[in-house]
């Protein structure tokens, strides 16, 4: 534990003799290729040169200089999640194999890329060793060892692209929108779209700066394929003959006066003289986000609420990204009681402008968003329904178990040896004998991130005190489904929970586990 590590590193594939590698490989028995494979002592004609094993180090990001002949890569001393706050930068010189560790700040957070003509190197880093830190942009020149921050204007998280002759292509959020643009050495910005109801993901850009492509959905489109502004596919098409949901973004304040965005998807034939039930669903991280565009949540069947009568929010709660450093850093100390009151006061928005039915809310989440559904199962009596997914039960539990020990440490501010108190009163076990809302609990077996005994403790504690739920493990799953056959199986579970508890439909004898 915490000895025995697996480094992933940087190899040189030759093609060619890779090719006759393969075709020779091809020749044998199936069981002999893997012996004959190791067992080939001809180190000079080998197809695969290792760069970086001899450095036991484990490798996050890497570029390659415009001339070949240098590699500039960020690692960390071991593969465990809690070094990525442990990086540093080195570069490789593909002719001497001889390695520099350059001088610059371990809490890098993002690619390192060459500049155009391999002078300079950029990357992002964090301003501050806390994970809800604002990721600034830097520049490293190769020759003086001088490090330039260039001067922006944004108070988000900035991810660079590619570096080319007319500027840095990078990457930011501004609330619900994602950004994409160029900014040159002296911190001068063009956006490459327009700044408001757009979402760009995967960005790419030409070396001259002169083609872009990238991914592109607005509350109207769900995500495209774009190349220079000229959309290539057309993906929306598979929403023909369905009921889509109208999307709007609104917003409401707390108790403690932050103000709270949240997106609401309602029925296209939306009447405004009728109460709605309503499903709350949110969003992991905490700096995760919701987006104003036709969903492809592999956890919440949105659009399926919305076309068997639900209104749904998803609210941005304190955590978020997209809203500036000190609105990410709100949570402090405050995980599910802060949560709470971001969810509770948006649900008291929406009765009282007689959107939303207050006898018919549910509340559903994943991960973060998971622990905020659990943390309003046992601290609340306000929801009819609840889908706790990959969610935390007890900070305790949580800690000792996770593969990201620090993330528990930097947002309820110590150890639960110093501080037992914080992690009791923000933990849903705590007030399980409150609890009375039938819960769905869903969970991967081989989570590392939220491991599986949150979920056994949150079935037992809610079984022992007389509460109706169902938990569900998927057999080998991680922390997130990478199999279609299983989204599908969670939305349908999350769908057929909400719709019997909720508008009282009958469960059918084909439900999904």
């Amino acid at each position: 534990m915490d000895q025995d590590f697996h480094y992933n590193a940087l190899y040189f594939l030759n093609l060619d003799k890779g090719k006759q590698h393969a075709k020779a490989l091809d020749k044998l028995p199936k069981d002999l290729r893997e012996a004959a494979d190791e067992n080939d002592e001809n180190k000079k004609d080998k197809a695969i040169t290792p760069l970086t094993e001899s450095l036991d180090r484990y490798i996050y990001y890497f570029d390659i200089s415009p001339d070949s002949r240098k590699i500039v890569f960020s690692s960390a001393p071991t593969p465990r999640f809690i070094d990525l706050l442990n990086q540093e930068t080195y570069l490789l010189d593909l002719e001497t194999n001889e390695f520099v560790k350059l001088d610059i700040s371990p809490l890098q957070a993002g690619p390192v890329l060459f500049s155009y003509d391999g002078s300079k190197i950029c990357y992002s880093r964090l301003t501050q060793k806390k994970i809800y830190a604002n990721v600034m942009l830097e520049i490293y020149d190769l020759k003086t060892k001088q490090i330039k921050q260039l001067p922006l204007d944004i108070d988000e998280n900035i991810s660079p692209v590619r570096w080319t002759k007319n500027g840095i292509h990078i990457t930011w959020l501004e609330r619900t929108n994602y950004m994409t643009g160029l900014i040159t050495e002296d911190g001068i910005l063009t956006p490459l779209v327009d700044s408001s109801d757009i979402v760009v993901t995967y960005p790419a850009i030409t070396s001259d700066g002169r083609h872009t492509a990238y991914v592109k959905a607005t509350s109207q489109a769900a995500a495209e394929v774009y190349l220079d502004n000229k959309q290539l596919t057309k993906q929306y098409k598979l929403y023909e003959g369905k009921k889509k949901s109208k999307k709007e973004i609104i917003s409401w304040k707390t108790e403690d006066g932050l103000e709270i965005e949240g997106i609401l998807s309602k029925p296209a034939d939306y009447d405004e003289s009728k109460t709605y039930p309503l499903v709350l669903a949110v969003h992991g991280g905490p700096t995760g986000i919701s987006f104003a565009t036709p969903t492809t949540n592999r956890y919440q069947p949105i659009e399926q609420f919305v076309e068997k009568g639900f209104v749904v929010l998803e609210p941005n709660y304190r955590g978020s990204a997209g809203y500036g450093e000190a609105f990410r850093s709100a949570n402090f100390r405050k995980l599910g009681l802060g949560d709470y009151q971001d969810i509770i006061s948006g649900v008291d928005f929406l009765v009282d402008s007689k959107v939303a039915d207050p006898e018919k809310v549910g509340i559903l989440g994943w991960s973060q968003g998971g622990y905020i559904s659990a943390f309003c199962a046992t601290y609340s009596d306000r929801f009819k329904a609840i889908s706790v997914g990959a969610g935390i039960s007890n900070w305790m539990t949580y800690y000792v178990n996770t593969d990201i020990t620090h993330f528990t440490r930097y947002y309820l501010g110590d150890t639960p040896w110093n501080d037992e108190e914080i992690y009791r009163k923000t933990s849903p076990m705590t007030y399980i004998n409150n609890a009375s809302t039938p819960t769905l609990i869903q969970h991967g077996e081989k989570d590392p991130r939220v491991p599986v005994p949150n979920a056994y403790e949150l079935y037992r504690g809610l079984k022992d005190v007389g509460v109706e739920t169902e938990l569900v493990i998927f057999k080998d799953m991680l922390h997130g489904s990478n199999k279609p056959g299983i989204h599908r199986a969670i939305l349908k579970q999350n769908l057929d929970w909400f719709a019997y508890h909720i508008l009282d439909e009958e469960r059918g004898e084909d439900r999904v586990y």
